[in-house]
Parts: structure tokens; sequence; C-alpha cells
């Protein structure tokens, strides 16, 4: 096994408390969105948001300077959010803290449950921090990867705090 495969699976395993499932009824709440401006193509079915964006459901908290949604049949299939930082926040079924994301671009496409951070990413949950150029979040499987860039030497970082005992 490759130390690249080694190094996965280690991360994966110690960072699967970090990324357990969201709040099960936020897929059931309304979307709420404030912008400067908003643009919508009823034909494509993307509305493109601008100037400090701030999108919730439920728990779920999107923020950036520009929020594109894809919704070709009226059901939303994908969001990107561009800022400085892009920043995703949502409140977990099995834990008191909140997890935080945040990149210069962030997309979440929701027949995957997945969220892709690229540029200067980072994902925490309590003390436990993952940061790394890409970072790919997957809410369905409980799994997290993170790549460092190809072009630096950024390497991933990881902060594994012990449980803390009552």
């Amino acid at each position: 096994m490759s130390k690249n495969k080694y190094f996965t699976i280690i991360l994966l395993l110690q960072f699967i408390p970090l990324s357990c499932f969201a709040l099960a009824e936020d897929r059931n709440k309304p979307i709420k969105i404030k912008a400067d401006s908003v643009s919508i193509n009823e034909k494509t079915g993307i509305s493109v948001y601008l100037g400090n964006v701030k999108f919730t459901q439920g728990s779920l908290i999107l923020k950036g300077n520009k929020i594109e949604i894809h919704q070709p049949d009226g059901a939303v299939t994908k969001i990107i959010v561009i800022g400085t930082p892009a920043k995703f926040q949502q409140q977990q079924d099995n834990s008191p803290d909140l997890i935080h994301a945040k990149a210069g671009k962030l997309k979440y496409v929701t027949k995957d449950e997945r969220v892709y951070l690229t540029k200067n990413a980072s994902v925490s949950q309590g003390d436990n921090l993952l940061k790394g150029n890409k970072i790919e979040y997957n809410t369905r499987d409980s799994t997290v990867t993170a790549q460092k860039s190809t072009n630096n030497d950024n390497r991933v970082h990881v902060v594994i705090e012990p449980n803390k005992e009552k």
C-alpha cells in the first residue's frame, strides 16, 4: 500500500467523529437567502446571489460574496459559494459542536451529499481541525479527505484533540 493511500485511510479513520451526519430535519426546512442582488434564470434553473450572501436551511448556514444555486427541475442539485472566504456551518445530530468549513470556493452537490472545498480550505469541529488546499467532505459516508497543493509545499495539517473525560 502506498504512503498516500495509507495516510488517507488513517486520516479518514481519525476524522470520523468530525464528519458525522448533519441534523436530519435540516433537509425539510425552508431555504432562506439574503443578498444585495439576485439574478434568476428560470429556463436553466440557475440563480446567482451577489453581495454579502447568507443562505440558511435549518442549522445549515452558507456565507459568501457569491452563491450560485442550481435547481434545473425545481430541486436543488448544486450550490456553489465563492468568498474571501466562503463559509459553511452546520449542527450535527450527535455532537454539541458545530462543523465549520471555509475556503475560497465551496461546492455542495446534493445528489452525492458532498462538500468540495478548494483554495486554503479548512474544516473544524470543536478543537479538531483539518487544513489543506482541497478538502472533500462526504456527509453520507462520514468521510473527509484532504490534499496539499501540487505546486507548493503547503501540506495537509491535522489537529485531533483527545476526548475530554467528564
